[in-house]
């Protein structure tokens, strides 16, 4: 199957999740679900951006081309009662200070001479541009709409919802994802590593693709390359109420490769079982139950291409997110890339970044790590310098 048409069916059969209600603390990363408006105005009341003097109107001139107000008291930053000022007065602020009503500026205290019970400012401050005070609801007003639904909340929109009034807000459920890898020859980080053995990285790599992009992943460990064993734990899993499964290892067309066999064997039905790309051939999609199962290759580096480029849009999708796809950019290669085979899209690790106005992209150095993918399409083997071609960048969610 085709790259593309396997992400639209893919997309097609996840289901947007349920709602919850959820503290603004506890919200971070989630994706909320409605239109969410402010309780209050931002500022709520008119304050002073600086340290100094608050004025009204012209004040007394003096000699040394100066104006003098009479200062009438202090403001604090903190709760204080309404004041007026009228033509003349002054009031020594603070910053977030209330200001009173019939102010006109706030004279920064760098720029103000006291003298006894008067402040003392050039005329060149008195008309500058900036008053140094946020007016009431000059941010938004109450009720005015601060974030749409599909927004995946980050730190600025949690700040944002808190400093309009809101204290709770309506999120999706985050996807659960069961994920464990198979192969006779894998044990976890600090087992016993026998002759003939490895260590499952994938566990660390789908830990954190599934975290990345907002899931829940619930870790299974490896089992063996034993049918009956697969069996009783996919069973297990996708009796658990589990929204996604994803195994790795075991869906080529080896003499241990059982889970093709296993699928077919249950009620699970299953839509591809290999994809026109490389790296990640070898690869099956199954709706099992009620979840989702995703069998990817062994390797490393195809696990990584093919979560980021079908699983994560399905993790987002699930979640609410509105354009759940990942982004197409054009860039311009900075060297030649020669493949064996022309016949299926290729997935090659890039790195992407401006020239000129320009995006391009290269292959990695020596332990420097890719922020995106380089998409070879078929049809020739070789690209060359400065030929434009599509990337999908790698984002941090």
């Amino acid at each position: 199957m085709k790259f593309d048409q396997a992400l639209k069916m893919i997309l097609s059969k996840a289901p947007v999740l349920g709602r919850r209600q959820l503290p603004l603390g506890q919200s971070f990363g989630r994706v909320c679900t409605d239109n969410n408006r402010a309780r209050l105005a931002v500022p709520c009341y008119d304050q002073s951006t600086r340290d100094g003097y608050v004025v009204c109107g012209d004040g007394r001139a003096v000699s040394n081309n100066e104006f003098a107000y009479h200062i009438c008291g202090e403001i604090a930053a903190g709760p204080a009662k309404k004041l007026s000022i009228t033509k003349g007065q002054a009031y020594r602020i603070m910053t977030g200070g209330f200001v009173p009503q019939g102010a006109d500026r706030v004279i920064a205290q760098e720029h103000c001479r006291v003298l006894a019970e008067e402040v003392l400012i050039g005329p060149d401050f008195l008309s500058a541009n900036n008053r140094f005070i946020r007016k009431y609801g000059s941010e938004h007003g109450a009720d005015d709409l601060i974030v749409v639904p599909g927004t995946r909340l980050n730190e600025n929109h949690i700040a944002l919802l808190a400093a309009a009034g809101n204290t709770e807000v309506e999120v999706y459920r985050r996807p659960r994802v069961a994920f464990f890898c198979s192969g006779s020859e894998l044990v976890m980080a600090g087992d016993v590593l026998l002759n003939g053995q490895k260590i499952s990285s994938n566990h660390y790599l789908l830990n954190c693709l599934i975290t990345n992009h907002g899931g829940i992943g619930e870790n299974y460990g490896v089992v063996a390359d034993d049918k009956e064993a697969i069996q009783d734990l996919l069973t297990h899993i996708v009796e658990s109420g589990i929204d996604i499964v994803i195994s790795t290892g075991g869906v080529g067309p080896g003499k241990y490769d059982l889970f093709k066999q296993i699928l077919r064997e249950t009620e699970a039905e299953l839509l591809y079982d290999s994809l026109s790309v490389r790296p990640g051939r070898s690869t099956l999609f199954a709706v099992y139950r009620d979840a989702l199962y995703f069998g990817l290759p062994g390797p490393p580096p195809a696990v990584n291409i093919l979560f980021h480029e079908l699983i994560g849009p399905v993790i987002r999708k699930m979640q609410g997110m509105e354009g759940s796809e990942n982004r197409r950019v054009q860039a311009c290669l900075e060297h030649d890339i020669s493949l064996k085979s022309d016949d299926v899209l290729c997935f090659s690790d890039g790195v992407y970044g401006f020239d000129d106005g320009r995006v391009t992209v290269r292959y990695p150095g020596s332990l420097e790590m890719p922020n995106c993918f380089i998409l070879l399409e078929p049809g020739t083997s070789l690209f060359t310098k400065n030929e434009m071609v599509p990337i999908s960048p790698i984002e941090t969610r």
